[in-house]
């Protein structure tokens, strides 16, 4: 009896324990967007294997082991503050569901693998007892303790198995509700914008819709949104039969998948602002992300509008290869080859920047709120957009005005008697070097940077963060290094750059320094401080398990 009540109870602290660590493993697996093959590298680059469990269920075995032969009331005593310990342990982890920067969304996917996974995980620890128990009571317990490691290492696999299962059902929703999707465009039949690019692309969109917005009911996708699933949600929830224009920002992470959503959305026009690294180690290699990107330009008739970024060789080379009978080419270089549209005249200050668009033989002087290189081109890119698809030149600058700039995308707000500039959405190496010239703008206090770097370069992503920490040591007067995961890249390039020690700073996490920066013993007065990118907790934190 003493031998079941003991199995009974570890076997119960072993479920309670998955409960808790299954759903951390899953909220990874979902900022992975469910793919098995990511999910494993990141599990094993970080070395997310099980410690603290581990560490107990194998001091249970030992003791057990060593205990009074026979002895079933001391074993009873060790399982019961044993399996108290895991439980304990486990609860005290954090809860994913609400701590992190990305939370863990316990949608019906999301909630439907735990939900098996937690299954086939007290499956294997009942068929678990069981065999323990065939072995008799003194090594029963002991020989279930060294199963409850294998079981409690094995967690992330019940997450990807169970993923697996249900796969094909989720894929029958999905097909039912892209056909959903389809029908309704069918029916309402917008003029459609695809837009892409390696970077720029989701600023475009906002860009572009407000103006168009202001002139039209307009359609487009919020946020960062570029997936199929995505936009299928989005049309099947929010387009109306009165937005007869709609814009669809088109992200890809390998070949065929900007194919795919031409295929949900078929475009009538397409924008391309930038052909570059972003996500190099997915996509394999440089030319594969320019056949990519290809794949709006040749998803656009003929007769549509192809838009592109002249001052991004690669964008210019889509323009030649797949010509529309509308082709314009735009940019911030009328020095690198011919452009249609451009922008001349640029003047930053911490209010904003005036500028002339020349278009068609006339020039447009403006103001916008919007501040640095990449933003000011992703605004020329909409204005030649919204001036090609037949909007009057001077109401899309009247509109461009009233432009406010999107969160997270180097848009200054006050900090006391200083400014933050909040560049954290994400960054790439011509994004991060026009940061820092905005930074180099502002006069009075110190100019600080706070960064974790940038990833997803592939090979050159070393190159890449010491060449931008080069350019930050010739205008920061501090800088806080976020993390380990770019830190001796980023070090390299500020100490080759001549930033001394003092001036430099390392921090776990993006929280730690915000603390020290907010702290009054360390804030100066009018203080800028530039925050470029701000890593997921795939990138940023080194997990412990």
């Amino acid at each position: 009896m003493l031998t079941i009540i003991c199995l009974t109870v570890i076997s119960a602290a072993t479920i309670l324990f998955f409960t808790r660590r299954g759903l951390r493993y899953l909220r990874y697996f979902q900022q992975e967007e469910y793919n098995s093959t990511r999910f494993k590298e990141w599990f094993l680059e970080k070395g997310t294997f099980d410690k603290k469990g581990t560490q107990i269920a194998l001091i249970a075995a030992v003791t057990t082991r060593f205990s009074t032969a026979g002895d079933m009331q001391t074993c009873l005593v060790i399982c019961l503050l044993s399996a108290a310990a895991l439980v304990f342990i486990g609860f005290r982890e954090e809860d994913p569901r609400i701590v992190g920067k990305i939370k863990l969304n316990m949608t019906d996917r999301a909630t439907a693998i735990y939900n098996l996974a937690l299954g086939l995980y007290s499956l294997a620890v009942i068929l678990a007892i069981c065999g323990a128990y065939a072995l008799g009571a003194g090594d029963s317990i002991y020989w279930y303790w060294l199963v409850a490691i294998i079981l409690i290492q094995s967690s992330p696999i019940w997450i990807v198995i169970a993923n697996a299962i249900l796969w094909p059902n989720e894929l029958n929703k999905q097909q039912a509700f892209l056909q959903e999707a389809k029908d309704i465009l069918a029916d309402y039949q917008p003029y459609t914008i695809g837009i892409t690019g390696s970077y720029g692309k989701t600023s475009t969109k906002a860009i572009l819709g407000s103006i168009l917005e202001a002139i039209e009911p307009t359609f487009w996708t919020p946020g960062s949104i570029n997936t199929e699933m995505g936009i299928t949600r989005q049309i099947r929830e929010n387009l109306k039969p009165q937005q007869e224009l709609a814009i669809i920002e088109m992200g890809a992470y390998q070949i065929g998948s900007i194919a795919k959503l031409c295929r949900l959305t078929p475009p009538h026009a397409g924008l391309v602002t930038a052909v570059g690294v972003m996500h190099l180690e997915r996509f394999g290699g440089a030319d594969n992300i320019y056949v990519a990107k290809c794949e709006l330009a040749q998803a656009i008739p003929h007769n549509g509008i192809l838009v592109c970024n002249g001052d991004n060789p690669g964008a210019r080379k889509m323009a030649t290869e797949y010509k529309k009978d509308t082709t314009l080419i735009y940019g911030l270089e009328p020095e690198l080859g011919h452009l249609d549209c451009w922008m001349s005249d640029i003047q930053a200050s911490p209010e904003g920047t005036t500028f002339t668009i020349h278009w068609q033989g006339k020039e447009y002087p403006g103001f916008t709120k919007l501040l640095g290189v990449p933003m000011l081109s992703n605004l020329v890119g909409a204005f030649t957009m919204a001036c090609a698809v037949g909007k009057d030149p001077d109401y899309v600058i009247a509109a461009i005005y009233n432009i406010e700039p999107a969160n997270n995308r180097l848009n200054l707000r006050k900090n006391g008697d200083g400014f933050i500039l909040d560049d954290s959405y994400n960054s790439n190496p011509i994004g991060f070097a026009s940061a820092l010239e905005v930074l180099n703008v502002f006069d009075g206090g110190r100019k600080i940077l706070m960064t974790p770097g940038m990833v997803e370069l592939g090979d050159v992503q070393t190159e890449e963060n010491r060449q931008v920490a080069l350019k930050a040591a010739g205008i920061c007067d501090l800088v806080l290094v976020i993390g380990d995961t770019n830190k001796e890249a980023l070090k390299a390039g500020l100490k080759e750059g001549g930033l001394t020690a003092d001036r430099l700073m390392e921090f776990p996490n993006r929280d730690a320094a915000l603390a020290y920066l907010t702290s009054p013993e360390h804030r100066k007065p009018q203080d800028t401080i530039l925050i470029e990118n701000d890593l997921p907790d795939l990138y940023e934190a080194i997990s412990r398990f």
